[in-house]
């Protein structure tokens, strides 16, 4: 059984704003069983944007139940179903918002058909529900309305289910672990207890040994799929025997997490863990020098000293281009000197690392408003050196507030390519120079 669902909202924050409409449509993939559809009380106003695009105003929800009052109908209509909805990260995450809100813990198995349309229904101009709809000849009524968009939902879930079987759905869900046959000491209620919040987790023996470690942008999500997907893996069959708990430290920010996961890899080294900087990026830039040459080339060599690695060829070949054509660092004609190799070598190296790093010595600052917390990353003459997590009430805006809080951690590989893929990501932060 599936439970097709949409709500709307008083804005598009997904931690600070509420639900003001819920609609639920039960199918078993081929025809509707029962549905659901209320508007809510968000004892809050709506923005001025989302009353435009709903037709949703404050007068119609004040009068309507809060969702602590139609917690029952909305456990019940999804009860023993896989939670379905178009941007699932979105839907889902606001309706396990309100439970908390509440006290009332919820899960359910889900699935997005956002992402299984473009699996399905390949090379569509867009994939928004609007436009998906119009392209693959769906009514969409009542646009923008929790029903409306539900409905228009439960028909899309029905034409991929058509064309791939019911099993599609579920092979491709974000599956809870009620099949999982727990061995050992690791039980249902372990998992059941853990956050969904981004965060580093830790499988730990009974004698308090690490054996696992991972970051997470959901941590229990993460964990049951690593528990689903990896049951039957012989690799992991003692992990899972051995696990007595799981440990779990959260963050509110994805990149911190991933750098903690990295440095506590290196410094406990857990018996599970088998990561290599190499293999990840197996391709590299290497140096052909002799006295008084010197020359760079592209080659896989998961074993080689790269001075950068790269995923494929291609990205690697175009870094090296990029380098030699932007910055004029194409070698000497005639390279008869020690002193001009040795200069040429230096211009590449530091400009690989430029290419990373927009300066020097900055800080990288991500506030997370919900949390009310502040991370700095910091880098020192283009290395890493650690990270700070202050509680905004307690930030003066000040360097020296940030270096006096940072946690000491060591450069790697790892490191750099993580933060590389972060600086991408410009508009959720912001640089600070030192």
């Amino acid at each position: 059984m599936f439970a097709v669902i949409d709500v709307e909202t008083t804005g598009g924050h997904l931690y600070d704003d509420r639900i003001t409409e819920v609609a639920i449509y039960v199918t078993d993939g081929k025809k509707l069983i029962k549905s659901f559809s209320s508007l809510v009380n968000p004892e809050r106003k709506i923005t001025p944007f989302v009353v435009k695009l709903t037709g949703i105003t404050d007068e119609m929800v004040s009068t309507a139940p809060t969702f602590a009052e139609i917690a029952e109908e909305v456990l019940s209509y999804t009860k023993d179903c896989v939670f379905i909805a178009h941007n699932i990260s979105f839907d889902y995450s606001m309706i396990k918002r309100e439970f908390k809100r509440i006290g009332i813990p919820f899960r359910r198995s889900n699935a997005c058909t956002v992402e299984l349309s473009q699996r399905v229904f390949k090379n569509q101009p867009s994939y928004s529900l609007g436009n998906l709809t119009k392209n693959l000849g769906i009514n969409l009524s009542n646009r923008h309305r929790a029903y409306g968009d539900a409905e228009a939902t439960a028909i899309l879930l029905q034409m991929i289910i058509e064309e791939k079987g019911e099993s599609y759905i579920l092979d491709h869900s974000n599956a809870n672990t009620q099949n999982i046959d727990f061995e050992g000491s690791l039980t249902q209620e372990i998992v059941d207890a853990l956050p969904e919040d981004p965060g580093v987790f830790r499988f730990v023996n009974a004698e308090k040994e690490v054996l696992y470690i991972s970051a997470a942008k959901n941590i229990f999500a993460a964990v049951s799929k690593f528990l689903l997907s990896e049951i039957k893996h012989s690799r992991y069959v003692d992990l899972f025997k051995n696990t007595a708990s799981i440990d779990v430290q959260v963050f509110n920010s994805v990149v911190v997490a991933e750098l903690q996961e990295i440095e506590d890899i290196r410094s406990i080294k857990p018996k599970y863990n088998k990561i290599s900087i190499a293999k990840t990026y197996p391709v590299g830039i290497y140096e052909n020098r002799g006295e008084n040459s010197s020359a760079f080339y592209v080659e896989r060599n998961p074993n080689g000293k790269a001075l950068w690695r790269f995923i494929n060829e291609k990205r690697a070949n175009s870094f090296l281009k990029k380098l030699n054509k932007e910055r004029r660092l194409a070698p000497p004609s005639f390279p008869n000197h020690k002193e001009v190799i040795d200069k040429y070598r230096n211009d590449v190296e530091h400009a690989l690392i430029e290419e990373l790093y927009p300066m020097r010595t900055f800080f990288i600052i991500r506030e997370v408003s919900f949390a009310n917390t502040i991370y700095a990353i910091y880098i020192e003459d283009f290395s890493y050196i650690g990270y700070a997590e202050i509680d905004r009430e307690f930030y003066d805006g000040r360097i020296e507030t940030l270096k006096e809080n940072i946690i000491y951690c060591e450069n790697n590989p790892f490191v750099l390519k993580t933060l590389q893929r972060y600086l991408k990501r410009k508009k959720s932060v912001k640089l600070i120079a030192c």
